[in-house]
């Protein structure tokens, strides 16, 4: 067990990555080509604001509760180009981009750790894709509960809407943070998704 890596310096390559992937989302999002309906999202999270500027909370009524729920039915709708344009992101680096540069992202890259499978050997690009779609990405989300609400936010009304995604987002929150804690307490620091496809994180 010698070889595998540490959770904290784990920890310090997540986090390294998740700015480095919140600053390429947050040019890309601003592109009209690839986000069309930014100045619609951007208008309703403007008019969500202005709703929920209220002095008193006694002041909140169920006609504002309904504003305030169509409005963020409007932001997850006029969303969904950011949703798909974030999960394409996250799978060509932490799935693509890590496997074709020996199982490293830039993060990792400078921690001196990689992912290989359990038996040492180089991880195919299904296996890393595979534990890189239901990791949760702070302050970016998780690939299947966004990839489910692009679709469910056309499928359903609101309220199932918000049901449904509560729900997904809740399981996969769980799931993550199980995750979290099998990385910090088990002594080969292997999470569920590293369990699911086989792998390990090492020292380089």
């Amino acid at each position: 067990m010698e070889n595998i890596a540490k959770f904290g310096t784990r920890l310090t390559a997540y986090l390294l990555d998740i700015l480095l992937i919140y600053i390429v989302l947050s040019l890309v999002v601003n592109t009209k080509i690839i986000n069309p309906t930014y100045d619609k999202y951007m208008d309703t999270y403007d008019e969500l604001n202005e709703i929920l500027n209220v002095e008193n909370v006694d002041d909140i009524s169920t006609e504002t509760l309904q504003k305030v729920e169509e409005s963020y039915y409007k932001i997850n709708k006029y969303g969904v180009s950011y949703n798909i344009a974030t999960c394409v992101i996250i799978l060509l680096y932490f799935g693509v981009f890590q496997k074709y540069n020996n199982g490293q992202t830039l993060g990792k890259k400078i921690m001196k750790i990689k992912v290989v499978s359990n038996n040492d050997e180089k991880v195919s690009l299904g296996k890393m894709i595979l534990r890189t779609l239901p990791l949760q990405f702070a302050y970016i989300g998780c690939c299947i509960p966004l990839i489910l609400s692009s679709i469910m936010v056309f499928a359903l009304d609101m309220t199932p809407y918000f049901y449904v995604y509560a729900s997904i987002t809740s399981i996969f929150g769980i799931l993550n943070l199980v995750n979290l804690i099998m990385v910090g307490f088990r002594k080969d620091k292997r999470g569920i998704f590293d369990l699911l496809a086989g792998t390990k994180v090492v020292k380089e």
